[in-house]
């Protein structure tokens, strides 16, 4: 691992360190995702969709767990945004490059804020503290450099704002 990466993940790391866990898990915001507009998610598949968990901290979400589940973070809110957001930093840090993953792209395209909607953004960033957003926006610097063409010009675009909001 070179020393930028190795020092962008250690700043994760530290940053969101003892974030709290929240209620809903990955797979149920993929269930949210693929079903609840429709109002089609039965009990039943929300219990599984929690008790198949295997995280107690963020720490504990396994890249598989990751791939399976896709990136989510459009559908969360504060609370689960600070909780995944770290995660799915780290995992993108080790595949900035990889064209055929689209998760890296889909997290710095998350840190963008939206231009249709910025109060959402606003209140999906509401609970990064001053280090959090430092470390996200060292994410970011990250990705503007080593990711594959299309994250790295996204990742420029985002940046412009987290550098300035920290």
């Amino acid at each position: 691992m070179d020393d930028v990466r190795k020092s962008t993940r250690e700043l994760i790391e530290s940053a969101f360190d003892g974030v709290p866990r929240p209620k809903t898990s990955l797979r149920q915001f993929v269930l949210t995702d693929q079903k609840g507009m429709s109002g089609t998610v039965t009990e039943e598949e929300w219990r599984l969709a929690s008790i198949s968990r295997t995280d107690a901290k963020w720490q504990d979400i396994a890249a598989l767990e990751i791939e399976h589940c896709d990136c989510l973070l459009a559908h969360m809110q504060a609370q689960e945004f600070r909780y995944y957001l770290p995660a799915y930093m780290i995992y993108s840090l080790d595949r900035a490059q990889d064209l055929k993953d689209m998760i890296p792209g889909s997290v710095v395209f998350g840190l963008t804020p939206s231009k249709l909607d910025p109060v959402y953004s606003a209140s999906q960033y509401s609970l990064l503290n001053a280090f959090q957003r430092e470390a996200t926006a060292a994410f970011l610097a990250y990705m503007a450099v080593h990711a594959e063409e299309y994250s790295k010009r996204d990742a420029k675009h985002a940046l412009l704002f987290w550098d300035l909001s920290t």
